[in-house]
Order: structure tokens, then C-alpha cells, then sequence
């Protein structure tokens, strides 16, 4: 466990920083969240929004606990009432289509991507998903716009080559695809996936 949340002077440190009980409460649900410990993270959240049910910012660390606990129907109303606090909410708006996407409903996780770059364009994550989501919906040249955003912007997700290489190899632009999956063998020698891709084009060439 990288923090003792139960440690005194931990509490302290809280206590001094926090100008509120529910932001302590908050602050403390987030950290269990980051070692995952989703049940205790999920209490703390829920006695920072009875104490203050105005916080958007409490909502949607709750919905990304129920994300991360794959209750992806209990994250999309807590990522939709963060958005109806805060209708500028890019993070809200990005972590509920992940949601959607994880439910499958690509569409509406196509539109909440929208949303959320719209209100920060500049966030690489935010392209590389929806191109995910435009992929898996069978539109492969948004996808590869989007991957390929992605990378303009500096993501630090090498699996962002891989994914635009996927798309590459399956519509048939194998040079493409191979130096896509070169770059992510590259920035990460234990993608296997990538690895594997490349092999099989390699083979397929010769």
C-alpha cells in the first residue's frame, strides 16, 4: 500500500490541507481508488456527497470508482450528474464514454469523446479513445484520423500506434501498419500484441 490512509498524520495532513469534512472525505475515497481498494473508496465518496451533493468533482471520482469495478451503468449516472454540475466537465464527459464504450453503446461514447475535446482539444487520451470507439463502430478512416491526432499531440500510449496499425493492416495499408507497429515495438519491447502484428506482416510480405 503506497499510503497508510489510516495513519495519523496522514489524517492531519488532511485535515490541514482540505477546507471542508467532504473534501477530506473525497480526498481519502481517491487514494483508495489509486490502490484499489474500491469498496472503502466507495464509502468515503459517498459520505463527501452527503455532505456536500453540489461537488461535481465527488460524482465523478465515485463514477470512476464504479468504472473501475466494471459497474458501468452505476458510473454513467454519477458521470452524468457531474456533467449536470458542470456542463463543461471534460473529464466527466471522457470517463462516461469510456463507460459507454465498455457497455458498447458506441455511439453515445462517440459523443461524449466530442464533448470532452471540445472543451480540452489538446488532450491526446481524449482522441485516442474515440478513435477506438470510431473503430470498433466500423469507420476506420475517423479512427485513423483520430490515432493519428493523437500522436501529433505527444501521447505518452505507445499502444496508440498499435491500435492505428490495426487499423491500418485490416484495411489493407500493410507499410503503414508495419511502421506503426515498429514504432510500438520501439517505445515498448514487451508489447506482444504489437510484436506479434508485426510478425504476422512480415510473413504475409514475404
Amino acid at each position: 500500500m503506497s499510503k497508510d490512509l489510516h495513519n495519523a498524520s496522514f489524517r492531519r495532513e488532511l485535515l490541514d490541507s482540505s477546507p471542508s469534512k467532504a473534501d477530506i472525505h473525497y480526498k481519502l475515497g481517491c487514494d483508495y481508488l489509486d490502490i484499489g481498494c474500491f469498496d472503502l473508496a466507495i464509502d468515503e465518496l459517498n459520505l463527501a456527497i452527503q455532505l456536500d451533493p453540489t461537488n461535481e468533482e465527488y460524482y465523478e471520482c465515485r463514477g470512476r470508482i464504479y468504472a473501475e469495478g466494471q459497474e458501468y451503468e452505476k458510473a454513467v449516472v454519477d458521470f452524468t450528474k457531474a456533467i449536470g454540475l458542470d456542463d463543461d466537465f471534460a473529464a466527466a464527459y471522457h470517463n462516461r464514454g469510456l463507460s459507454y464504450y465498455k457497455m458498447d453503446m458506441l455511439e453515445k461514447a462517440i459523443a461524449d469523446f466530442d464533448e470532452a475535446i471540445e472543451s480540452e482539444p489538446d488532450e491526446s487520451l481524449f482522441y485516442s479513445n474515440r478513435g477506438l470507439a470510431h473503430s470498433y463502430n466500423d469507420d476506420p478512416q475517423k479512427a485513423i484520423e483520430d490515432f493519428s491526432i493523437a500522436i501529433e499531440l505527444g501521447t505518452d500510449d505507445p499502444d496508440t500506434y498499435s491500435y492505428r496499425g490495426e487499423v491500418y493492416a485490416s484495411n489493407g495499408a500493410f507499410k503503414k501498419a508495419m511502421a506503426d507497429f515498429e514504432e510500438a515495438v520501439s517505445e515498448n519491447p514487451n508489447d506482444i500484441i504489437a510484436y506479434g502484428n508485426l510478425v504476422w506482416l512480415y510473413r504475409e510480405r514475404d
